[in-house]
């Protein structure tokens, strides 16, 4: 016959029991929770960049592409035809004004400036004797009409004497008549004489004026051959740094080919180029920031804006506060950030990777997670950007590139 147990082992059997069953449901819900943890998207800190939402001033920018180049660059054309005997500077080299840049075979050009001036000294002695035979037909004519100056007073002397003795009856009318016809014929041939006096002195000058103004032109060619051989020395006119210059000796060059630049390396413009799609926000006159690298950027105005639209792109120039910065290089390329407006002490965080549409969702810390809230974005610029709603002052953002937890509410943050 069995005998009920004693009322301590029942007890610590019992316990036994409850013991083993807490231990067990507590090693269930710990596994659980670690499972649950595990299973929850996580990324460490090292990985990610932040930054904190502070007050400050915030530039609205467009983005174009520019390149650098100097605010004075002097082209040099060839003013003749003619073939590069010698390249004399090569690019790079510094020069002053008046320093020689190539030679050009100008044998042809000095050919025709000895035509032009043996045709100008021809021209001269044309008027030369023009001038002459013209001073002699005038004193010829001068003479005639002296000496029928005194033939005229004789015939008018005799007609005037037939006159009395006619009254007289001591000559006869037709001996009378006569001599007042010979007196008349002798008026008229002086007329005469002065009317062709008159007309050899106009068309000689006539012809002095014409013969004149075709020197005039001739001389005038003949001084612009000169100059233009002149100008075949290619020299430089002003100081500067060669920055590209015909390569090939022998190489046959036309009339207005450039054969040479000059840059003027004391001062710098920026050209500039960005798509279409803003060309109604630029205007003369905006500021712009020009970012020559991550450590140097420099403030301009622009200048001028091109009004032609060349595939689907605007260009426009701007000068730079800065023109003389060591930096700055011929053809250096530069980003340009066009300020089309500004706002003052307003919210503000650095932009990385923010600011791809106006709404976008960002990841705030939050203690040791990472949490998605909504933002709406303000004024953009290449550095920082304007929150209008999302968040607060001293908010610390996740501003890396997040696209690979595109969804996730929450990150844990290890």
């Amino acid at each position: 016959m069995d005998r009920a147990l004693a009322p301590e082992i029942r007890r610590r059997r019992i316990a036994r029991v409850v013991i083993t069953t807490v231990v067990a449901i507590a090693a269930i819900a710990f596994s659980f929770a670690a499972t649950v943890q595990w299973l929850r998207p996580s990324i460490r800190r090292a990985d990610i960049q932040t930054a904190r939402v502070e007050r400050g001033n915030v530039d609205a920018t467009l983005q174009a592409s520019g390149t650098i180049v100097p605010a004075v660059e002097q082209v040099v054309s060839s003013p003749i035809e003619a073939r590069v005997l010698r390249i004399i500077r090569r690019p790079g080299d510094r020069v002053r004004a008046g320093d020689e840049l190539l030679a050009l075979d100008t044998s042809q050009a000095q050919l025709d400036l000895d035509r032009l001036s043996g045709t100008v000294a021809q021209k001269e002695s044309e008027i030369e004797q023009l001038r002459l035979k013209l001073e002699d037909t005038l004193a010829s004519l001068e003479a005639s009409i002296e000496q029928k100056k005194l033939d005229r007073e004789i015939f008018r002397y005799k007609a005037d004497q037939n006159a009395k003795l006619l009254k007289a009856g001591l000559v006869s009318e037709q001996d009378n008549m006569a001599a007042a016809t010979a007196a008349k014929k002798a008026d008229i041939e002086q007329t005469q004489l002065e009317q062709a006096l008159a007309r050899a002195k106009s068309t000689g000058n006539a012809q002095l004026s014409a013969a004149s103004a075709e020197l005039t032109t001739i001389r005038k060619e003949r001084d612009e051959s000169q100059r233009q051989l002149q100008l075949a020395m290619m020299h430089a006119d002003r100081d500067g740094i060669v920055t590209s210059i015909v390569s090939d000796t022998g190489a046959t060059i036309r009339k207005g080919d450039i054969v040479a630049r000059i840059a003027d390396l004391s001062s710098f413009r920026v050209d500039a180029t960005m798509s279409d799609v803003h060309a109604s926000q630029l205007a003369i006159g905006m500021p712009v920031r020009v970012r020559i690298d991550d450590a140097t950027t420099i403030a301009g105005t622009i200048t001028s804006i091109e009004p032609r639209i060349d595939s689907g792109v605007v260009k426009f120039h701007a000068d730079l506060d800065g023109r003389s910065i060591d930096k700055l290089r011929n053809n250096l390329r530069a980003d340009v950030f066009v300020i089309t407006g500004r706002r003052a002490n307003v919210l503000r965080i650095k932009r990385g990777s923010l600011g791809q549409s106006e709404f976008e969702d960002v990841y705030v810390v939050r203690g040791n997670k990472l949490v998605r809230t909504n933002v709406h974005w303000g004024f953009a610029g290449e550095d920082a950007i304007e929150p209008l709603s999302g968040l607060r002052e001293g908010d610390e953002v996740v501003i890396s590139e997040m696209k690979d937890y595109a969804g996730v509410n929450e990150l844990r943050l290890k």
